[in-house]
């Protein structure tokens, strides 16, 4: 049921996202404006100066009535539009074919879209609670997201809802109606770079042994075996850190150069798939080459990612290991129950989580690209954990995109440039400088140029946090 304390939820994440990706100007904005979340047929009777977000139309799961309209040198994609209000003084802000806004003569603003339904239904997973499919690992992955079908994923939604609120909040601050420009109030974009470190040796028994199967599984499809798989296990054995345990240090003096800096998602502990492939040692002796100010956090295992007893053991191994305390993790194979999770990492500790994403096609799993506080719908309030969820992860962008990969990277950046948030990326170390996966050479290079050519800032997810727990 949807109630004012749900609108508070959500004006504390737009907030945060304000502080996150935009000026202090644009948060001051936001808190001085009048915003209220009401219903519908009360919103459309109100004649004052302020921003009604109506809360009780609900535009189902599936998006409807896409269009896309010009904002700020860029072009958001609205769907599920409200009704333009029946009643005398009404307008339409640029047109009725494709609004932005609606105002009133008594300059009250209603957005055209539904922001609320689609940014609740979004941050509270409703996807994942209407809809039963999950893949062999548990996950509620893309293909089964409505969005996937109008092609939706790659729309930060959230981002653009809160640069319309900005836009209105700008008019109702001394301008006569909304506009599409608020250049001025966006900070440059955000990138979240990340590594998840399951593989430091690359002489460790499952790697070589899926080179090994892969010599043979396509021949019993009727291809030529894969006989080079020999030099890369023969290489391995002789050389483990070769393409993997240097890779990080690779990736290091590569982000060094272009001024940015990243977190490395350690894995640890023992449970499931794999299990931690390289022990403690490679994580003791790969600590000495991550600079201070840098961040190391907690790559949960595959098969504890939802107990917090076995969590905070493998998070207390890690510390003592690292010699440091760790407030940031992500689950090995991406692996969350939206309805536990939270509750589990935030008992074990972790302070902002960067498991929710997608591992069959890039895209913003929440619609949102930045942060968050999931909420916690027992407890009717927002957890005390942070959620920065994935967009891109390296193969997927490559395996989507090809050879177009970059050049799509640069396009979601830009857009982000024009509305405000955060790229969110993980970019594996087996993946960096790998002759054996050749399609990847280079491309974190490329993104890493990209991300410089647009100015972006880097801030990693326990930068972020930082950020919003000193909020006054």
């Amino acid at each position: 049921m949807i109630n004012s304390m749900n609108g508070e939820y959500l004006l504390q994440q737009i907030e945060n996202h304000v502080r996150l990706f935009f000026t202090d100007a644009a948060l001051s904005l936001i808190k001085a404006a009048d915003i209220r979340f009401a219903h519908y047929a009360d919103a459309i009777d109100i004649k004052e100066y302020c921003l009604i977000i109506p809360i009780d139309i609900d535009s189902g799961i599936a998006p409807q009535n896409i269009y896309k309209v010009p904002f700020n040198d860029t072009q958001l994609t609205l769907w599920s539009p409200l009704p333009r209000p029946d009643r005398p003084g009404w307008r339409a802000i640029p047109n009725d074919n494709h609004p932005l806004w609606y105002i009133n003569d008594c300059q009250t603003i209603i957005p055209a879209t539904n922001i609320f339904k689609i940014a609740w239904d979004l941050l509270t997973f409703r996807e994942d609670s209407e809809l039963p499919w999950r893949d062999k690992h548990g996950r509620f992955n893309s293909p089964f997201s409505p969005r996937l079908d109008f092609g939706l994923l790659e729309i930060p939604v959230f981002n653009e809802a809160v640069a319309l609120m900005l836009a209105a909040c700008k008019c109702l601050s001394g301008a006569a109606i909304p506009d599409d420009n608020i250049g001025g109030l966006i900070a440059a974009p955000v990138v979240n770079l990340s590594h998840d470190c399951d593989v430091l040796y690359g002489n460790d028994f499952w790697t070589q042994a899926a080179r090994f199967a892969r010599i043979f599984i396509p021949s019993s499809h009727g291809l030529l075996s894969r006989l080079s798989n020999i030099r890369w296990m023969a290489g391995n054995t002789l050389h483990p850190g070769r393409y993997y345990f240097n890779n990080v240090i690779g990736m290091i003096n590569l982000e060094k150069q272009y001024g940015f800096k990243s977190t490395f998602y350690m894995l640890n502990g023992s449970g499931g798939r794999y299990g931690s492939r390289n022990g403690l040692d490679a994580i003791i002796k790969i600590k000495d080459f991550i600079p201070d100010g840098w961040e190391t956090g907690l790559h949960y295992n595959y098969n504890t990612y939802n107990k917090s007893d076995k969590l905070k053991a493998q998070k207390g191994e890690l510390q003592t290991a690292l010699g440091r305390l760790i407030t940031s993790g992500r689950a090995h194979y991406l692996r969350f129950d939206h309805t536990t999770s939270f509750d589990r990492w935030t008992q074990a500790g972790i302070k902002i989580d960067e498991s929710v994403g997608y591992s069959k096609h890039i895209g913003y799993r929440c619609g949102l690209a930045g942060c968050f506080q999931p909420y916690d719908n027992k407890a009717g309030k927002a957890y005390d954990i942070f959620e920065a969820p994935l967009a891109i992860m390296d193969t997927t962008l490559v395996d989507q995109y090809g050879d177009d990969s970059i050049r799509h990277f640069e396009s979601m950046l830009k857009h982000l440039s024009c509305i405000g948030g955060a790229m969110n990326l993980v970019f594996h170390p087996g993946t960096f400088f790998n002759p054996e996966m050749p399609r990847m050479l280079g491309i974190y290079h490329k993104i890493l140029m990209t991300c410089r050519d647009t100015k972006s800032r880097c801030l990693t997810a326990d930068d972020m946090l930082k950020i919003l727990t000193k909020r006054g």
